[in-house]
């Protein structure tokens, strides 16, 4: 993948997309409409050079390279959710050490 396809957007799209098993379960998931999901994972496809999902008349189902896409883009996700833990109210808590 070139730097652009690193966007996590398209990776939360991505995911969105896997878990749900169709665009419309992705947009509720993501609060934005169907015609969006379907734009954005065209757009990662294309940039890839690779589909992701095999369309169905009963969903998205995970191609063999959408299930290698899946296992990384989910550590990436529980990567960022660490992190954000991590991070959240390092500011509160180092104000009220130093008013000690």
């Amino acid at each position: 993948m070139d730097e652009k396809a690193q966007d996590w957007d398209d990776l939360r799209y991505f995911l969105a997309v896997a878990k749900t098993g169709s665009l419309s379960g992705a947009a509720r998931r993501l609060g934005v409409n169907h015609s969006t999901v379907f734009r954005r994972i065209g757009a990662f496809e294309t940039q890839l050079g690779v589909r992701l999902f095999e369309r169905l008349p009963s969903g998205y189902l995970l191609t063999q390279a959408g299930e290698a896409m899946q296992e990384g883009a989910l550590r990436v996700e529980k990567e960022i959710a660490s992190l954000s833990r991590k991070v959240t109210g390092q500011d509160l808590r180092l104000r009220l050490t130093a008013a000690r």
